[in-house]
């Protein structure tokens, strides 16, 4: 038996959807919302018995029209247009088949049907007819038709249609309210089946009128919301959700068997309490916290967002310190294996990061440089003295030197005390006399600044000695750039004093 079924909703963004989601779901596609890089695979769906996207008679068969013929470019044009992140992407109406009309005249209705909205709003309709699946009711023979928010042209997504437009809008345009075309497009619906019925020789027929409308003393089926409907189903039991819907069916069937007055009275009740329920959920919700939608968010945002999240992280996990040593240790482990796997890859990663990231990479290198000048002033300066007496001495114990270098580099920001440097250049000074007596100093330091030879270890003087110490016979013309050249110590970058 045919039955009425008809029901508008809106593909909002502001409630999580996506249409380029709703519209690979519906047509069984694969689309990728380049809004967000998501991919929407239903390819596999087996129910899906026609699909078509419908123009306005107008724009038929116009070759800069082509772009609306592929879901992809069609949905994501329309994503790209609403700009605000409670958008509204689409406009859904979903209506109920004849069961006893073929699949070809079940589809020629919904075609027609779509091309009277196309032609009425001047946009783009995406229809898909789908048979019962296996499991379900025979008789579930539907439809969904996806139109666009806004008029399609050869330019892309225009303005809003008259049927998204607001009441000052309307009343503007002299359309009247919103609720007289969607009246209008309930009727047309069952004008259209009736007639297709009619056709096909059959004697049934639908009316979109309501029970009262109709004079009929029945109590309507309750409608389930399909969240609760899914759920129940998924689970095999009830929910308190669905639980609350039919007892209050119960009790309007009750009120209706004693008559018009108690029925009125207990469907006056029911909007009361279901208005006061209402009211108390809006409460709780403004009361807390605001939360956004992930479907709301660009890529952008998301990424956002997930910097935020890996800050804090980093900011807990730094409080322990061992674990972060471990972390640290793991990722030097990770790095060298996958340097000496590829090192030439790592390089140009390496490269290319540096070029893509090269104002945040100076930005944080001043910060680190002003709020660590103290520290790296003292290294740099220490460093500038081991250099210089390693430079003096010719070389000099070379595992002392590099032991010395080693512990400076390890230190941390807090500066000696006198006390502590006083005794340090007491004992430096001591070791170095008790090391290096005064002829083997002086044939150093002539063999650093290049005017003698090498002396005789024996601890002989030799002619370099004694022209070094006279001042000025040995010297040779090279210069005072090369003096200066040969006392310079060596610079080092402030990331190098890290290591």
């Amino acid at each position: 038996m045919a039955s009425y079924f008809l029901r508008s909703k809106h593909i909002s963004r502001g409630k999580g959807a996506r249409v380029t989601r709703a519209a690979a779901y519906r047509a069984g596609e694969r689309i990728c919302d380049q809004r967000t890089s998501e991919v929407y695979d239903h390819s596999d769906r087996t129910d899906v018995v026609c699909k078509e996207v419908v123009l306005p008679s107008a724009l038929e068969g116009k070759p800069d029209m082509t772009w609306t013929q592929d879901r992809a470019v069609l949905w994501n044009a329309a994503e790209h247009a609403g700009a605000r992140r409670n958008s509204r992407l689409a406009r859904e109406l979903l209506v109920l088949l004849p069961p006893e009309l073929n699949p070809a005249q079940r589809a020629g209705l919904v075609r027609g049907f779509s091309r009277e909205l196309a032609d009425k709003y001047r946009c783009a309709v995406d229809m898909t007819v789908h048979s019962p699946r296996p499991g379900a009711d025979a008789r579930n023979h539907h439809a969904h038709l996806l139109m666009t928010v806004r008029e399609v042209g050869p330019d892309g997504m225009g303005p809003r249609t008259s049927l998204e437009l607001g009441g000052y809008e309307r009343r503007e345009r002299g359309l009247g309210p919103t609720k007289a075309d969607y009246l209008a497009i309930r009727e047309r619906w069952a004008e259209l089946t009736n007639y297709a019925l009619q056709r096909a020789g059959l004697a049934a027929r639908v009316d979109h009128r309501s029970y009262l409308s109709q004079g009929i003393n029945r109590e309507p089926t309750p409608t389930i919301p399909e969240k609760v409907f899914y759920a129940e189903r998924g689970s095999g039991a009830g929910s308190p959700a669905g639980d609350a819907i039919r007892a209050r069916h119960r009790e309007r069937l009750e009120a209706r068997a004693n008559g018009q007055g108690e029925l009125e009275r207990v469907i006056g009740r029911q909007k009361r309490q279901l208005h006061d329920e209402a009211l108390r959920d809006l409460r709780e919700k403004s009361g807390g916290p605001g939360k956004t939608r992930w479907a709301s968010l660009t890529r952008d945002e998301r990424n956002a967002l997930r910097r935020e999240e890996y800050r804090t992280r980093r900011a807990i996990e730094r409080q322990d310190s061992e674990a972060e040593a471990r972390r640290r240790e793991a990722s030097r482990r990770r790095y060298h294996e996958s340097f000496s796997a590829d090192p030439e890859a790592v390089r140009e990663r390496r490269r290319r990061y540096r070029q893509l990231h090269a104002d945040e990479i100076n930005r944080k290198q001043r910060e680190y440089r002003r709020t660590r000048s103290a520290e790296l002033n003292l290294r740099r300066r220490e460093l500038r003295r081991l250099n210089s007496l390693e430079q003096s001495r010719g070389g000099g114990d070379y595992q002392r030197t590099r032991a010395a270098r080693s512990t400076v580099l390890q230190a941390t920001s807090q500066s000696p005390t006198p006390e502590e440097s006083a005794r340090a250049w007491l004992a430096d000074g001591k070791r170095h006399a008790a090391e290096m007596s005064a002829e083997r100093a002086a044939a150093d330091w002539s063999l650093a600044r290049g005017r003698g030879n090498p002396p005789e270890r024996d601890g002989a003087e030799g002619p370099a000695a004694d022209s070094s110490l006279q001042g000025g016979s040995g010297k040779d013309a090279r210069g005072d750039a090369q003096d200066d050249d040969a006392r310079q110590v060596k610079t080092r970058r402030d990331h190098d004093l890290e290591r």
